[in-house]
C-alpha cells in the first residue's frame, strides 16, 4: 500500500511523455497502476512508430526540466551523463528571429539538449522503478465503462493485439494521455456531453534528418533561423543531440513545403536557400546524413475545453497532447506536459488531505488548474501564427497591437540583454507574460532608437 492511498487502482492510456508524467504521480497515490499502450515495448532511444513526431527535432524547456525534475529526482544528471548537453541558453543559441539576432549573453538559463526518444528512454526507465506500475503493451483502450447512475467512469474496454480478446479493466481513476489522436473525444461527443473546443488551422509540415557535421570550431550549440511572418514561410533549426549527432528540422507554414521533392537529401538541403539567413545550408554543406528523411504534418492545434464543461463524467481526465495540441514549432508540449503532471499531483494531494479520496470535485479542479498552464502558452503561440494571412480560428482581442509589442520586444532582444533575458524567462515557462510588460522593459521596449 502506498504512503497516500486514494484508490485501489489507476489507468494510464499511452506511455508517450504525459502519459508517463501522469503515471508517476499516480503511483504515490494508488495501490496498482496500470499504463494501456497500443504499441510495443520501445526499443532503446529509437522513435516509435507510434509518436511519428519523435523523429523531429523537440525542445525541453527549463520550466519542463524543473518540472520533471520533479516528478523524477535525478532525472537530469542521469541524462547528462548518458550524452545530454547542457547549454547556457542564452549564450549557446544562436537565433535569428523576425529579421535580426539575438543578442547573445551568458545568462542563468542552463537547458538539456537530447533527442525526444533519448528523453522519453530516461522517462521510462524511472516510471518502471514503481513497484506498483504495470505496462501492457500491444494493448488497446476503446471506449469508457460508465456507470450511469453515478456519471462515472469506472473502467475502459480494452483489446488485446494478439488474441484480439476485448477486456474489462476498471479503476478508480483513469488518465488519457494517448495524444492528439484520442478516441474518447469522440465518445464524449456521441453521449452529448457539450465540450468547447478551439480549433485554429496552421497548416504545417515539418521535415527532419539527422547529421555528423563536418569538423570546425561552431559557436554555438542550437542554430535557430526563423521566418519573419508573414514574407517569410519557412524556417529551420539545427541542434545538437547526443552521440555527437545534429538533428536538422525544416518547418513551413501555408503548404509551403507540400509540393518540394523533400524526400531526396540533396533537395531537402537545397530548401534551406529558402531561409531568411544561408547560416543553416552552410552548415548542411558536405555533411554526412545519418538518417533517413522523416515528414511530420500538423493541419491544426486543437484546445479541449474541459474546464468549461458542464456535467461531466467522473473519474477521467485528458492530459498532454489529448488535452491540447500546440503548434511543435514553438517547442512547448513536452514542457507543458510535465507541467500538467504536476498540477495533477497538487490536486491529488489536495483531495489526499481533504477526504483521504476521491470526491466528484477533483475533475474540474484538474482541469481548471491545467487550463492555467495552458493558457498562457496557447495565447503566446497563436499571437505568432495568426501573423498568417491563411491561419483561420478565434483571435484574441487586441491582437494586432500585442503582435506590434512582441515584435518590438522581438527587434529589441537584438540590442539589448535585460529584454532579451526577460522573454526568455517566459518563454522558457519561468515567469509570467506580463513580466514583458514590467515598467522597466516596456520603457526599453517603447523608447525611440533605432
Amino acid at each position: 500500500m502506498t504512503e497516500r492511498r486514494l484508490g485501489a487502482h489507476a489507468i494510464v492510456i499511452g506511455s508517450g511523455i504525459a502519459g508517463l508524467c501522469a503515471a508517476q504521480v499516480l503511483c504515490g497515490y494508488f495501490d496498482k497502476v496500470t499504463i494501456i499502450e497500443r504499441g510495443t515495448e520501445p526499443p532503446d532511444k529509437q522513435p516509435r512508430k507510434e509518436v511519428p513526431q519523435g523523429y523531429h527535432l523537440h525542445a525541453l524547456l527549463k520550466g519542463g526540466e524543473q518540472a520533471l525534475e520533479q516528478l523524477f529526482p535525478g532525472i537530469v544528471e542521469a541524462m547528462v551523463k548518458d550524452g545530454s548537453t547542457r547549454i547556457n541558453g542564452s549564450q549557446h543559441l544562436k537565433w535569428f528571429h523576425h529579421g535580426v539576432w539575438k543578442k547573445r549573453f551568458e545568462g542563468d538559463i542552463f537547458v538539456q539538449l537530447q533527442s525526444r526518444p533519448f528523453l522519453e528512454k530516461h522517462i521510462r526507465c524511472l516510471v518502471e522503478q514503481n513497484d506498483n506500475l504495470n505496462i501492457r503493451y500491444n494493448t488497446v483502450a476503446i471506449d469508457p465503462i460508465l456507470d450511469e447512475k453515478q456519471n462515472t467512469i469506472i473502467g475502459v474496454h480494452a483489446q488485446e493485439a494478439a488474441s484480439s480478446e476485448t477486456i474489462n479493466l476498471y479503476a478508480d481513476l483513469i488518465i488519457d494521455g494517448s495524444g492528439y489522436g484520442s478516441r474518447f473525444h469522440q465518445w464524449f461527443g456521441m453521449n452529448k456531453y457539450d465540450v468547447p473546443e478551439e480549433k485554429v488551422k496552421i497548416d504545417l509540415c515539418y521535415v527532419s534528418q539527422t547529421y555528423q557535421l563536418n569538423d570546425g570550431e561552431r559557436d554555438w550549440e542550437t542554430l535557430l533561423v526563423y521566418p519573419s511572418a508573414p514574407i517569410d514561410k519557412i524556417g529551420g533549426s539545427v541542434c545538437r543531440i547526443e552521440g555527437d549527432r545534429h538533428i536538422f528540422t525544416l518547418f513551413g507554414y501555408d503548404s509551403e513545403l507540400g509540393d518540394s521533392r523533400i524526400k531526396e537529401a540533396r533537395n531537402f538541403i537545397e530548401l534551406t536557400r529558402k531561409l531568411p539567413q544561408l547560416t543553416i545550408y552552410k552548415e548542411l554543406e558536405g555533411a554526412k546524413p545519418l538518417s533517413e528523411i522523416k515528414i511530420h504534418k500538423v493541419p491544426y492545434m486543437v484546445r479541449h475545453h474541459y474546464e468549461k464543461a458542464r456535467s461531466l463524467p467522473q473519474r477521467f481526465l485528458f492530459i498532454g497532447d489529448a488535452l491540447c495540441r500546440f503548434d511543435p514549432v514553438f517547442g512547448q508540449g513536452m514542457s507543458v506536459a510535465a507541467m500538467e503532471a504536476l498540477a495533477l499531483n497538487d490536486c491529488l494531494k489536495r483531495e489526499w488531505l481533504e477526504t483521504k479520496g476521491i470526491s466528484n470535485r477533483l475533475t474540474k479542479r484538474v482541469y481548471r488548474k491545467m487550463s492555467k498552464v495552458i493558457d498562457p502558452v496557447w495565447k503566446m503561440i497563436i499571437i505568432e501564427d495568426f501573423r498568417y494571412p491563411h491561419v483561420a480560428g478565434k483571435k484574441p482581442l487586441g491582437l494586432t497591437l500585442l503582435q506590434w509589442y512582441t515584435r518590438r520586444i522581438y527587434h529589441r532582444s537584438s540590442q539589448d540583454t535585460d529584454v532579451y533575458n526577460a522573454f526568455i524567462h517566459v518563454m522558457n515557462l519561468l515567469c509570467p507574460v506580463h513580466t514583458l510588460f514590467s515598467p522597466s522593459i516596456l520603457y526599453k521596449v517603447l523608447r525611440r532608437g533605432r
